[in-house]
């Protein structure tokens, strides 16, 4: 009867980790790997999922005190994976309006896509770089400086 009660909180506790809600307390961007708190445990490193991780691969590493959800299959937390973050008080939605995707950066940068006016808007900070081969357009706080073999103006 011990082994069936003990059988049966094993499971249930498999069960209650399939999901888990937690927040992000490290990160080693070296792995891509995180540490999670959740309640009152610590899991080890866990990878975190990304849009693409092929031959284009994407980079957008969590945050520390993010939120976050870990999806383990098997209910063991140490086997998880990070699925994504979820909005809190500290961190809340960059935009409200279903017509506008953003990206809003720790220092302050946005890029902003209104799909009613088809409007692509990018806000920056410092410095905003573009570069084709040997040709580069930088444009600053100072002014904006061309770099090219040739300019066409018209």
């Amino acid at each position: 009867m011990l082994e069936h009660n003990f059988a049966i909180s094993q499971l249930q506790r498999k069960l209650a980790n399939i999901i888990r809600i937690g927040v992000v307390k490290e990160v080693d961007y070296s792995q891509a790997r995180v540490v999670v708190k959740v309640d009152e445990i610590l899991t080890g490193w866990l990878p975190w999922i990304t849009s693409r991780a092929g031959e284009e691969r994407s980079w957008l590493p969590p945050s520390i005190d993010e939120q976050v959800v870990i999806l383990s299959p098997s209910g063991e937390l140490s086997l998880g994976v990070v699925l994504g973050s979820i909005y809190q008080q500290k961190y809340p939605a960059a935009e409200s309006d279903k017509m506008i995707s953003s990206l809003v950066f720790q220092d302050g940068t946005k890029l902003s896509y209104n799909k009613d006016s088809n409007h692509l808007e990018v806000s920056v900070v410092d410095k905003i770089t573009l570069k084709v081969n040997q040709s580069s357009l930088e444009i600053t706080r100072d002014g904006i400086r061309l770099n090219a073999e040739r300019i066409n103006l018209n």
